[in-house]
C-alpha cells in the first residue's frame, strides 16, 4: 500500500452543553473520545481528529488573549478525569495533559497571559484546578475547593490594571449562583474568592465573558453606559433566564503597608464607596463584599492587589433577559455586531436565540429565534457564533448540527438562512455498506438510523466531497445490519424480531443525482417510485406518498376540492410537504429537511425470527437474502432464507442449521452467489451451496465446529471464490480454500496485535495479487496484499498499517471496499469503516 488520504470523516457530536466551540474558519467539537476538527466555509465534513482522551470528551474551548479574542488553541475535558491542551508544532497537533481531578472534567476555560497561559479545569470531584501551561507543558499551580456544589462552567477573562492586567475567573455552580475569583496575570499568583453573584433561582449551567471595545461611534441606548475595557459576563441558568453583570474598572488605590491588610482593604472600599456615590454606609458595602451576600443592581466592589496598589472594580446586575422556556444550556458572546455585541443561547425549548442590545427600546431583545420549526426534537446543547458574527453552529440532543448565515449582516433584522452543515451519527456504527453500484454508502447504527452518504460533485472546488443526502430509517430500535438488494432497495435488521425492507423514493432519487450525477437522465423505473414517504404519529413504518396523494393534497391546499375524504384525516402534513420539496431538494440538504423530507417507505416486513435480528446478507443476484438473530441454543441459530420475488420464505420455510450460537455473519460468494458463508459465536464456520431449486435453494456442505479459539466476528470471500477469510476474536485472520465436501484443509493464520472484529476482501485481483482491509478491537486499520501466486490460497500476506490518526478509536465494526475503483488504473479504491466511535471514515487506499 502506497498511501491512505482520508475522503471523509461524519460523527456526531456529544451530548454535553459545552461541546463545541468555534474560532476563525475552525470549528472544534467533542465526539466520542476524541476532539473533531470541521471547516464550515468547505463544507467537506471533519477533516482531522484529535486522539488521546480515553473517556468521553465533555468540554471543547478556545484560548482566548487578554483582550478577549479566541486563539487557535484547544483546551479539552473528559470522562477521564483528564484535561489536554492542544497546539500545532510543524504542522501536527500535540496534546498536553492536565491530570490531577480524580471525577469527570466538565469545563475548561483558558486565556493568553503573556509567554505562557492559564487554564482551569472544573470537575465533578468538587474541584477546580489552575494550571500554567507553556511550550506543551503545564504545571498545576492551585486547587480551588468548591465543595458538593460542583461548578458546571468556567470561564476566564482579564481585566484591566493600567499596563497591566488582573485575571477573573467565574464559575457556575449547582448552588445556583455564580462565583467570582480573581488574581493578577503575572505568572505563579493565586486566585481569591471576591465575590457571590445571586440571583439565579436554578443551577447556572453556562457563562461567557466578553472584553468590551465599542465597533463603531455610533451611540447605542442600551449599553450607552459600558465603557471601553469594561468585562460583561452573561450567565445562562436552568431557570431559563440570562442574566448579564457588568465588572468595570474604579481608580487604583494606595495602600499603607503599615497597616494590617484588613485596615488597607477598608481604606479602599470607603474610597471607592465615595467614588461610586451611590449613597450606600461603608457598613453596607463592607458588609456586602466581605460577606458575599445576595448582589441587587447597587454597585458592589472587588478588589485586586498588586504591591502597594490596589485595583478596585465594581460589579453590578446590567440586564435579565426572558425568552426562553425551558433550560439555558449555553450562552456564548460575540463582538461582531455593528451596533453592539450580539449574544447567543441555546435552550432545551428547541430554540437558539440571538440577543442584540436594541438601540430604539433601549432594552435587550431577541433579533433570531432559530431552530422551532424543523429543530431537534429534544432541544439544543450548545451554539457558538463565528467571529464576525455571519454564521451560527447549533449542535442538539442528537447529535446534529444545525447551521444558519445571515448574508445581509449589516441590518440587524436580517433573516438568518439554513445552510447544510456536517452530520453524523451519535451512538455505536454497526454496519456500511456500499450499494451495487457503488453511488453511494450506507450505514446503520445504535442511535436508532439509516444515514446515505453520497459524492458532492460541484463547480466549487472547497464544496466537493461527501456528504449526508438522506435519512430513510429513523427507527424505534437499536440498528444491527442492512443489506442491499438493488441500487434502490435495502433491508434491515435491528433489536427487533422483524427484518423491514425499504424501497428508495422520487424525491431521493431527484436529490441524489443532483448532487452526484446532474448529467444522467431519470429512468422510467425511477418514475415508478413513490413520490416520497411520511411516518405516521406513534408508528414505526413510513408510509409511501404516491403521486396521486400529492396532487389531492395539492388541490386541498388550494381550495380546489369540494370533500377532503379520507386522505387529510390520514396523512400527516409531509404529505402535502412532499410535491414542494421535490422541486427545491436539488443540494445537500440540510439538518432540518433530512429529518422531515428524506425517508424511504417501508415496502414490507419479514418474520421467522424468534429473536433480535443480528445479520443479514443479498445475493449478488438480489434474488435471496438470508438473515439471523441472537441465539443462545442451537433451535434458534438457523438462517432464513426469503425471496426478494415475493418477500416469503422457500418451500416450507424451514431455517438451515449449522451452528450452536447467534451467527455473526453471512456472506454470498461474489459469483453466481454459489456458495453461502457463515461465522458463529459458536468458533464455527458452516459453508452452504446452492442447489439452482426456488424450495430450497441452499444446503449445508460443511461446517468446521471450531476453526478458530474465540468468537468468529467476521468473513468475506475472494472476488473469485477461491477462498474466504475468518476474523476472531483470537487475534487471528485465517484464509480457508473452499471445501469440496468436507473442512479438512489447513488454513493460513495471520496473527495481529488484538482481536480481530472486521475484515472484506477487495472486489479486484490488483496484478495478480489480492487484497484485504482488517480492523480491531482497538480501532486499527490494516491492509495486507497477497503475494501474486497461482495457490488458491495465498500463503504470503504483507501488511501495512493505516496512519492512528485516519483510523478510528474504539472497535471497528465493519470494513467495506467499494465495489469499483475510483482510478482508472485500478490502484485507487475507497475503502469504508464504522466503528464504536461513532464515526464512518472513508479512505482512498493506493495499492
Amino acid at each position: 500500500m502506497a498511501d491512505a488520504h482520508t475522503e471523509f470523516i461524519g460523527c456526531g457530536c456529544n451530548r454535553t452543553p459545552h461541546a463545541l466551540d468555534w474560532h476563525g474558519s475552525l470549528v472544534a467539537f467533542g465526539s466520542y473520545h476524541y476532539v473533531a476538527l470541521y471547516d464550515p466555509s468547505s463544507l467537506l465534513g471533519v477533516h482531522t481528529t484529535l486522539h488521546g482522551h480515553s473517556g468521553r470528551v465533555n468540554c471543547v474551548k478556545f484560548a482566548r488573549t487578554l483582550a478577549g479574542q479566541s486563539t487557535g488553541v484547544i483546551i479539552s475535558g473528559s470522562a477521564d478525569s483528564t484535561a489536554r491542551v492542544w497546539e500545532q508544532r510543524d504542522g501536527e497537533w500535540i496534546g498536553t495533559e492536565l491530570a490531577g481531578h480524580t471525577n469527570p472534567v466538565i469545563s475548561t476555560t483558558g486565556i493568553c497571559a503573556g509567554d505562557f497561559m492559564v487554564v482551569a479545569t472544573a470537575a465533578t470531584d468538587g474541584t477546580v484546578r489552575v494550571y500554567e501551561y507553556k511550550d506543551f507543558s503545564a504545571d498545576l499551580v492551585e486547587i480551588i475547593e468548591i465543595g458538593s456544589r460542583n461548578a458546571l462552567d468556567v470561564t476566564l477573562a482579564a481585566l484591566e490594571t493600567g499596563e497591566s492586567h488582573a485575571l477573573v475567573l467565574a464559575t457556575g455552580n449547582t448552588d445556583s449562583c455564580v462565583h467570582i475569583y480573581t488574581r493578577l496575570a503575572a505568572r505563579g499568583s493565586g486566585f481569591k474568592k471576591s465575590l457571590t453573584l445571586s440571583g439565579h433561582e436554578d443551577w447556572v449551567t453556562s457563562l461567557s465573558f466578553l472584553s468590551y471595545r465599542p465597533r463603531s461611534a455610533a451611540s447605542n441606548s442600551t449599553i450607552a453606559h459600558w465603557q471601553s475595557g469594561d468585562v460583561i459576563l452573561a450567565s445562562g441558568s436552568e431557570d431559563k433566564y440570562i442574566r448579564l453583570w457588568r465588572i468595570t474598572a474604579a481608580q487604583a488605590m494606595e495602600s499603607d503597608k503599615s497597616t494590617s491588610d484588613k485596615q488597607a482593604a477598608q481604606a479602599m472600599l470607603d474610597a471607592f464607596s465615595r467614588s461610586l456615590g451611590s449613597g450606600l454606609s461603608d457598613g453596607d458595602i463592607t458588609a456586602n463584599v466581605l460577606a458575599s451576600t445576595q448582589l441587587s443592581t447597587r454597585k458592589h466592589a472587588i478588589t485586586v492587589e498588586s504591591g502597594s496598589q490596589a485595583f478596585a472594580f465594581s460589579v453590578s446586575l446590567d440586564s435579565v433577559l426572558m425568552g426562553h422556556d425551558g433550560w439555558v444550556n449555553s450562552v456564548a458572546w460575540n463582538g461582531g455586531g455593528q451596533t453592539g455585541p450580539l449574544l447567543v443561547s441555546a435552550s432545551l425549548d428547541s430554540s437558539v436565540l440571538v440577543w442584540h442590545p436594541d438601540p430604539d427600546a433601549g432594552v435587550w431583545g431577541s433579533v433570531a429565534r432559530l431552530g422551532e420549526v424543523g429543530g431537534s426534537a429534544q432541544g439544543f446543547l450548545g451554539a457558538a457564533m463565528k467571529d464576525d458574527g455571519s454564521a451560527l453552529l447549533a449542535h442538539g440532543y442528537h447529535g446534529s448540527f444545525h447551521m444558519w448565515q445571515q448574508p445581509d449582516r449589516v441590518a440587524s433584522e436580517a433573516l438568518w438562512q439554513p445552510t447544510p452543515s456536517l452530520s453524523g451519527h451519535y451512538g455505536s456504527v454497526q454496519d456500511v455498506l456500499w450499494d451495487p453500484t457503488g453511488s453511494y454508502l450506507l450505514t446503520v447504527s445504535l442511535d436508532q438510523t439509516s444515514r446515505l452518504v453520497a459524492p458532492w460533485i460541484s463547480d466549487r472546488a472547497e464544496h466537493r466531497g461527501w456528504h449526508e443526502i438522506a435519512r430513510p430509517q429513523v427507527h424505534g430500535y437499536d440498528m444491527r445490519c442492512a443489506a442491499f438488494t438493488s441500487p434502490f432497495q435495502y433491508v434491515s435488521g435491528a433489536d427487533e424480531k422483524v427484518v423491514r425492507v425499504f424501497q428508495a423514493t422520487q424525491q431521493f432519487v431527484t436529490g441524489w443525482r443532483s448532487v452526484s450525477h446532474p448529467s444522467i437522465e431519470a429512468s422510467e423505473q425511477e418514475r415508478s417510485l413513490p413520490v416520497g414517504a411520511s411516518l405516521p404519529l406513534l408508528g414505526l413504518s413510513n408510509k409511501a406518498v404516491e403521486e396521486d396523494q400529492v396532487k389531492a393534497a395539492q388541490q386541498v391546499a388550494q381550495g380546489e376540492a369540494e370533500e377532503r375524504g379520507e386522505f387529510e384525516t390520514r396523512q400527516t402534513h409531509v404529505t402535502a410537504q412532499a410535491a414542494a420539496s421535490l422541486q427545491q431538494y436539488t443540494g445537500v440538504p440540510t439538518e432540518e429537511q433530512l429529518l422531515q423530507h428524506t425517508l424511504w417507505p417501508e415496502q414490507d416486513k419479514l418474520y421467522g425470527h424468534p429473536y433480535e435480528i443480528f445479520a443479514v446478507a443479498a445475493a449478488r443476484s438480489g434474488k435471496w437474502i438470508a438473515t439471523s438473530c441472537k441465539a443462545a441454543a442451537e433451535k434458534h441459530a438457523g438462517i432464513r432464507l426469503f425471496s426478494t420475488g415475493t418477500w416469503r420464505q422457500p418451500g416450507a420455510g424451514l431455517p438451515l442449521h449449522a451452528h450452536a450460537l447467534t451467527i455473526t455473519r453471512l456472506r454470498f460468494s461474489p459469483i453466481a452467489d454459489k456458495f453461502l458463508l457463515s461465522v458463529s459465536r459458536d468458533r464455527s464456520w458452516a459453508v452452504y451451496e446452492s442447489t439452482g431449486k426456488d424450495d430450497e435453494p441452499y444446503r449445508l456442505l460443511c461446517r468446521h465446529p471450531k476453526a478458530h479459539a474465540r468468537i468468529i466476528w467476521d468473513c468475506a470471500w475472494a472476488p473469485d471464490a477461491r477462498f474466504f477469510v475468518t476474523a476472531s476474536r483470537d487475534k487471528t485472520v485465517k484464509v480457508w480454500a473452499v471445501p469440496k465436501d468436507k473442512a479438512d484443509g489447513k488454513p493460513v493464520t495471520i496473527v495481529f496485535p488484538d482481536a480481530v472484529t472486521a475484515i472484506d476482501v477487495l472486489p479486484a485481483r490488483i496484478g495478480g495479487q489480492y487484497a484485504m482491509a482488517v480492523g480491531l478491537e482497538g480501532g486499527r486499520v490494516f491492509v495486507l496484499t497477497s503475494e501474486a501466486t497461482e495457490d488458491a490460497v495465498p500463503a504470503a500476506w504483507t501488511p501495512k498499517e493505516v496512519p492512528r490518526n485516519q483510523a478510528h478509536t474504539a472497535t471497528v465494526q465493519r470494513l467495506s471496499w467499494r465495489p469499483n475503483p475510483t482510478e482508472a488504473d485500478g490502484r485507487a479504491w475507497l475503502l469504508a469503516s464504522g466503528s464504536d466511535d461513532q464515526s464512518v471514515r472513508i479512505l482512498t487506499i493506493t495499492l
